[in-house]
């Protein structure tokens, strides 16, 4: 594991975010230049890569092999060793000390950092590095769920390419039967008919590949939209359930125009309402706002439902996670995609006075 300063850039685990791995470099380098270091390890486990990732700062030159060798080995590392506290390690010599402290442990692994100095680490300069600690700690679990949200994204385009798969052929099955239907019709409305079947397939399809493309900024089509006619859209389509529950949605007066996908940005605002018309009590009501400036918008739905807990905001735009009884859990991961890729971000929470709300915060460049 130990790893000369030449081959550490190396190492570095593809998915490893280089942000991340630029701050915690920064904040090394900061506290080296602070004290009188010989070495730093900042060691830390890529779960995603199952291999350590390291990253270190040598002013003078390596340590004693036979004290590298102790080091590296990790022996010292025990079930309860102390996080955010720098303590000594037996490694030290007359000329030499080891200090480590720890930053985060799984059951198997533990991130650390390890300081090797030319002198004893006053009390002072414990509360100097464990700041940086605590930097650096935060910096980690920035990195990890990084690395987690990438996977959910990487499942949610296996998901969609399964979906593809499976529903091609059964769509081209439909739109090839109802064209032959349609060349047997006894008359005109067995004749409508199956055209309607056909298009409906067609539709569905062509939506598809529309829904395959979310998130790819390639496949984008953006133009400039009237947000509220985006939106009234998607509540026509709605009506039937909103009636259903004597349901009153509430929206804004003046409209603002952005740039964006327009049927991939409905399928957002659908899957928001939809979600507040099933949480809604009968008779409710479910407000669309949006608060505009010259560079972005806060679009905000929000309903009189029972809110949601901390596991709910936490799970929320998880793919596959979802509480309604025959949800498929991809919704507002799909959603979320589609915001993400139009550099925006969304995001729920419970309102004092009950209800959840969902916000999307959109910029409004090149309007």
């Amino acid at each position: 594991m130990y790893i000369s300063p030449h081959s550490t850039s190396g190492c570095q685990s593809e998915l490893a975010s280089p942000e991340i791995r630029q701050l915690c470099q920064t904040q090394i380098d900061c506290l080296s230049q602070q004290l009188s270091v010989l070495d730093v390890w900042l060691v830390h486990w890529d779960q995603q890569a199952n291999q350590h990732d390291m990253l270190t700062y040598r002013q003078y030159k390596p340590p004693d092999e036979a004290i590298a060798s102790y080091l590296d080995s990790e022996r010292w590392i025990t079930k309860n060793l102390p996080f955010l506290e720098l303590i000594p390690l037996s490694a030290s010599s007359s000329e030499s000390r080891a200090y480590i402290c720890g930053l985060r442990q799984t059951e198997t692994q533990c991130d650390y950092l390890l300081l090797w100095t030319k002198e004893h680490i006053s009390n002072f300069q414990k509360d100097l590095i464990k700041e940086y600690a605590q930097l650096l700690q935060q910096y980690l679990t920035l990195h990890q769920e990084h690395q987690r949200q990438q996977a959910k994204i990487q499942l949610l385009e296996e998901t969609l390419q399964q979906a593809d798969h499976q529903l091609r052929n059964p769509l081209s099955l439909i739109h090839l039967y109802a064209e032959t239907i349609a060349r047997g019709a006894e008359n005109e409305i067995q004749k409508g008919q199956a055209e309607c079947i056909r298009q409906t397939a067609e539709i569905i399809s062509t939506k598809l590949g529309d829904l395959l493309n979310c998130g790819r900024q390639a496949c984008l089509q953006k133009e400039n939209h009237n947000l509220l006619v985006l939106l009234q859209n998607v509540i026509t389509l709605l009506t039937p359930q909103l009636e259903n529950k004597q349901l009153r949605v509430v929206t804004p007066v003046e409209s603002v125009s952005l740039v964006v996908d327009g049927w991939q940005f409905e399928q957002v605002l659908q899957n928001l309402l939809d979600n507040a018309i099933h949480y809604s009590p009968q008779g409710g009501t479910i407000t669309v706002d949006w608060q505009v400036s010259q560079h972005a918008v806060l679009i905000s739905v929000r309903d009189q439902g029972p809110g949601l807990d901390g596991s709910d905001i936490s799970e929320l735009f998880t793919p596959f996670y979802s509480k309604r009884s025959g949800g498929t859990g991809l919704g507002l991961a799909i959603a979320k995609k589609i915001i993400l890729d139009h550099q925006g971000s969304i995001g729920a929470e419970t309102l004092p006075q009950g209800g959840a709300q969902f916000s999307i915060f959109l910029p409004r460049q090149g309007t």
